[in-house]
């Protein structure tokens, strides 16, 4: 997290005036060898079932010599014979599906505090599954990275579009007072540069401000100038262009007022949710892939070949693998066959172990638990409370995020069709996704009836996935009934008067 006040600090360091250039630069550098970036790139290879467990190689080891000397040295032992297959245990992945499933699994429900049926359909509409399948995304970005970032942007043909920002391609500059209000935003990434057949990577930079974007580009390396590929530079947010028969008449500039981009955190201290359980998942690749290449490496039978040398020994393993018998000749001569015995049960007892941990510390649930199969009521919640506390240090602020992002889109909506909707007015409920026992839930909602209101009640409806979508329906079966009710029961009344 960067400060105003880190950037006169990081000029006064050098004891002289610096470049904007150099600034750029340095920031760019400590922001790619900072420990935070490393730990997300990190977390999101492992997400994506690339763990340390693939640089190991088990033909490898360390062994102690004794030189003529008497002197003892450790040395770097390779046998070729050895089995090396490395198996990954994506479990950081999974912890982190699961919490993303639990929190936006289900879409969440915009309300409104008034009763402006017009804005709540029009809010209605834009959460749909093409949002809520970005929220999903922006969670799990969160989760690897420790804090994600959605830009909002207008495309060539003036549509408010919106996407989510690679965390390493971001720095975020915050107020240095509270260290709360997004001030500015550095963007940095690489694009290619053709000469010829060949290309070099060079680095594109854009630094956002509530007012404006002013564009850098990197002609030699660690040299960053103004990009003249925009004939504005610093460019407002966006453009809205007058256009009379066809044709553009006048171009205006226009800024949101505030830096577009919504920075949703993992939580307070911005720790993605690989860091606590490394060391415990690293440990059970390590061992699951040692035990795999045990049994790779293990032989159900070995031969004790007694009184014949090497070359002859061969000769008997190949004719006992191929007729499985064999002439020997020779009083001193044997062969016996033993049998090996690996025990697994220390293993085994130590995985699991591991993996009880790696839930426990990753605050997840593990489902081949025998306990969770078994359990309703109040002890199925409790096997949902590590999940429920990991998810509640981020839904609070994805609460937040998500009114902002109706902020932006409610700002283009009043701009382009006149109106004057308040997203202040908004209401964002979470809806978590849980297992849970849908009769008792069932049972339980309906003696609530009349006690709580509609709304909360299908938010914890098993059977409803969409609350906003849900409520439309009632209300429309609703008007379909008293539509019904006013047409056949004035018939049957009016047939009644007859007689």
């Amino acid at each position: 997290m960067i400060t105003p006040t880190d950037l006169i600090c990081a000029k006064i360091s050098y004891g002289r005036k610096v470049s904007d250039s150099e600034l750029i630069c340095n920031m760019i550098k400590d922001d790619i060898n900072s420990a935070q970036k490393k730990m997300a790139a990190k977390a999101k290879a492992y997400y994506q079932c690339d763990h340390d467990i693939k640089d190991f190689d088990f033909r490898r080891s360390m062994i102690s010599e004794t030189d003529d000397n008497g002197n003892e040295r450790m040395v770097d032992f390779t046998n070729p014979n050895r089995s090396n297959q490395r198996v990954t245990d994506p479990f950081h992945k999974i912890l982190v599906d699961q919490k993303a499933s639990y929190l936006v699994g289900r879409e969440p429900t915009i309300s409104l505090k008034g009763e402006d049926k017009a804005y709540q359909e029009f809010l209605s509409d834009k959460a749909d599954d093409s949002f809520n399948e970005l929220m999903h995304d922006f969670v799990i970005e969160a989760s690897n990275s420790g804090a994600a970032v959605l830009h909002f942007y207008y495309d060539d043909k003036g549509v408010l579009r919106s996407c989510i920002v690679p965390s390493e391609e971001v720095i975020l500059i915050y107020d240095e007072k509270y260290q709360r209000e997004l001030t500015a935003v550095m963007r940095y990434y690489s694009i290619k540069v053709y000469s010829g057949n060949d290309y070099r990577l060079r680095k594109k930079v854009e630094i956002w401000t509530p007012k404006d974007v002013t564009y850098y580009i990197e002609q030699e390396e660690n040299e960053f100038v103004i990009d003249n590929s925009y004939p504005v530079n610093p460019m407002p947010h966006w453009w809205s262009t007058v256009t009379i028969d066809g044709m553009t008449k006048k171009k205006e500039p226009h800024s949101w007022g505030r830096v577009p981009f919504l920075v949703l955190k993992n939580n307070k201290d911005r720790i993605n949710d690989l860091k606590p359980i490394k060391g415990l998942i690293d440990a059970y690749d390590m061992l699951s892939s040692a035990g795999v290449n045990d049994f790779i490496d293990l032989v159900a039978l070995y031969w004790a070949i007694v009184g014949y040398g090497g070359e002859a020994a061969q000769a008997i393993v190949k004719k006992l693998q191929i007729n499985h018998a064999v002439n020997i000749s020779g009083a001193d001569g044997s062969i016996e066959a033993k049998q090996v015995n690996l025990s697994e049960a220390g293993r085994i007892e130590y995985l699991n172990m591991l993996r009880r941990d790696i839930y426990h510390f990753g605050m997840g649930v593990d489902t081949d638990n025998d306990k969770l199969g078994n359990a309703s009521g109040v002890s199925l919640k409790f096997q949902y409370t590590l999940l429920d506390l990991k998810a509640n240090a981020m839904a609070a602020k994805l609460r937040n995020v998500i009114k902002d992002y109706f902020w932006f889109v409610t700002d283009d909506y009043n701009r382009i069709n006149g109106t004057s909707y308040n997203s202040d007015d908004i209401v964002v409920t979470i809806n978590k996704t849980m297992i849970t026992n849908d009769l008792e839930t069932v049972n339980m909602i309906c003696s609530s009836a009349g006690i709580v209101s509609k709304q909360t009640l299908l938010e914890n409806h098993p059977m409803v996935s969409d609350v906003n979508e849900e409520l439309k329906r009632l209300e429309k079966e609703e008007r379909d009934d008293i539509e019904a009710f006013a047409k056949y029961g004035l018939k049957e009344g009016g047939e009644g008067d007859d007689k």
